[in-house]
């Protein structure tokens, strides 16, 4: 499984993407799919609902990776918390709302996720700012496709009954 970070670091380290070429498969972790979950739910339902999924994700997250336990939890239980706060007090309606929402949530999940292996590690954890910024892109990219269609979903299918109902009506099926 490959995450967006690992992408980026083999376009930037040769030997790396040595490394990465040699694989047998090479296949998306799903990590963007369930961060943009995670901060839609929480954007919608509050900071209470923001921590228990970001505290579930990212123990589920830590435990599947291999990672220090309970990294991947703090980062995206805190992130939970602040999207939901923020959710609770403004109005996120528009596409370029949850656009900067998954951007900024991003960039406060890798400053905690990479803060927290920095004092772990005696070496210290380094990062690309390119990196993180293409890694938030990445995610807001993909968390309003998923916003977009969890908002229109329930609409089409209320629509797709509508019309079947009609034409029955008017062709007398």
């Amino acid at each position: 499984l490959a995450s967006v970070h690992m992408i980026m670091e083999a376009m930037d380290d040769p030997s790396f993407f040595d490394i990465l070429a040699q694989a047998d498969a090479m296949l998306p972790d799903g990590m963007p799919l369930a961060w943009s979950l995670l901060v839609a739910g929480a954007g919608a339902s509050g900071p209470s609902a923001g921590v228990w999924t970001g505290t579930v994700g990212g123990l589920v997250q830590d435990a599947l990776s291999g990672g220090v336990i309970g990294v991947g939890g703090l980062a995206k239980t805190l992130v939970g918390y602040v999207v939901g706060q923020f959710g609770a007090r403004f109005m996120i309606a528009r596409p370029w709302h949850h656009v900067l929402v998954f951007f900024f949530a991003s960039l406060v999940h890798a400053g905690c996720f990479v803060g927290v292996y920095s004092l772990l590690s005696d070496e210290g954890t380094m990062i690309s700012y390119g990196t993180v910024l293409t890694q938030a892109t990445a995610n807001a990219a993909i968390g309003v496709a998923v916003t977009v269609a969890l908002q229109a979903g329930p609409g089409a299918f209320e629509r797709r009954r509508w019309r079947r109902r009609s034409l029955s009506r008017r062709f007398g099926g």
